[in-house]
Formats: C-alpha cells, structure tokens, sequence
C-alpha cells in the first residue's frame, strides 16, 4: 500500500521536473522498485533523467534510467560531485547508522541550491516505537507479503523530525516543506476490526494535528552551501 508521504514524495518530484524538464535526479536507496520513475514518466515529465542506487543491485531498464550504482547513502564514491538538481529518497534513512555522513554525502552530490525530498518514519509516533524495539520477523507478519518480504532492519539515528531537521540543517540543508498524516491503517489493514480502529485514529490524529503522534512524513531540504 502505497503511503501518504509517498504519494507527496512523488508530487514534489512533479514540481521539481515541471519546473527542470531537464533535470538529473538520483533515486537513493531504489532497490529495483520503479514506481516513482513511472510516475514522473507517465506525467510527461521528459527528457529529466534518473540515476539509482542501493547498497543491493539496482539496474534496472527505464527510458529516463541513465546510472545505477550499488553503494551505500554513507559513502557514495562512485557519484559525481555537484552533479544533481534533485535526489530522492523513499523510506531510507531510518536504516541508515551514520546520519551525517549520509547527509554530507547527498550534499556532496547536489548541485548549489539542489532538493533532497524524502518520505520517512516519525520514530517518535507509537507504530515506529513498537517497530523500533520489535524484531524483523514481526514486522514482515504485520506486513504480509510482498512488501514485507523486503522488510530491513531500522536503526533510526534521529529521535524525532526536529531531530533529523537538525542533522540536515547542522550540513548546510534548509527544510523548505514538512507533510505529516497520521496512517497505522497502512500497516493494519489487513486485521480485521483493529484496521477500523486504526483509520478512526488516524482520522482523529491528523484532524488535531497532534505532530508527535502523526508517523507518516515528508520532508524538502535545499542545499544552501557551495
């Protein structure tokens, strides 16, 4: 099930291309998932082009396809400098240990003034406390199949997002754009009963706008340095 914050990932990344018909973004943490190339693709967003990379392979077949590199966000040494608009990461960085090498990095490979948009856990809202401290072979029978299978540990190097708003500003990143939505029925829904308590929550969650509860988040940077 496609999440909230996701979806948003993919609207932002519209506004990036709409705005740069050329523009070279890096999918970090891509896996061999192409969803988010599909969709800037089938919006008629050409001729922007999409260079990959995870620490597993990632090569793929894609009109707007170009590089994919396996490495980690950490230490991407075979990514040029200075060489991308934008770079995207869905639901990555709660697996990442080194924060701020990861950061430095996606700021080394950014242009002046590049986007960094990424969809990630609230580890502070109760879903991502019970994640945190639950072992992988839960989370995949929550999840189900599919999705599930493919499930990585988390590590969550930021406490909360004003933590991780911190660690991107303290490398010369300003947050542009914070989306928050409360959604446990994404990981609850196919329990019977719990699923409908679970969208009762969220609604009431995200109409009170009560953040620390709200897990589901997408965040804009810029890079403001040289």
């Amino acid at each position: 099930m496609q999440t909230p914050a996701e979806r948003q990932l993919i609207t932002e990344l519209k506004e990036i291309v709409s705005h740069n018909p050329e523009a070279r973004l890096l999918n970090i943490g891509a896996a061999k998932s192409l969803v988010i190339e599909q969709a800037l693709y089938e919006d008629g967003r050409q001729p922007f082009h999409c260079d990959r990379l995870d620490i597993e392979n990632s090569q793929v077949t894609h009109p707007v396809v170009e590089n994919c590199y396996q490495a980690s966000v950490e230490a991407m040494t075979d990514v040029r400098s200075g060489f991308y608009d934008a770079a995207f990461a869905n639901y990555v960085l709660e697996h990442v240990a080194n924060l701020s090498a990861a950061v430095l990095e996606i700021s080394r490979i950014l242009k002046p003034g590049g986007l960094f948009v990424l969809s990630t856990p609230n580890p502070a809202a109760p879903e991502f406390k019970l994640s945190h401290h639950t072992p992988l072979w839960f989370h995949q029978l929550i999840k189900g199949e599919g999705d599930g299978k493919r499930a990585y540990e988390t590590v969550y190097a930021y406490k909360n997002i004003a933590d991780l708003i911190k660690i991107f500003e303290a490398h010369g990143f300003h947050c542009l754009r914070i989306m928050r939505i409360s959604f446990t029925e994404g990981y609850l829904y196919r329990f019977p009963v719990i699923n409908v308590l679970s969208r009762i929550y969220d609604k009431v969650v995200t109409k009170l706008k009560i953040n620390f509860l709200m897990g589901n988040v997408c965040l804009v940077f810029q890079k403001i340095n040289s």
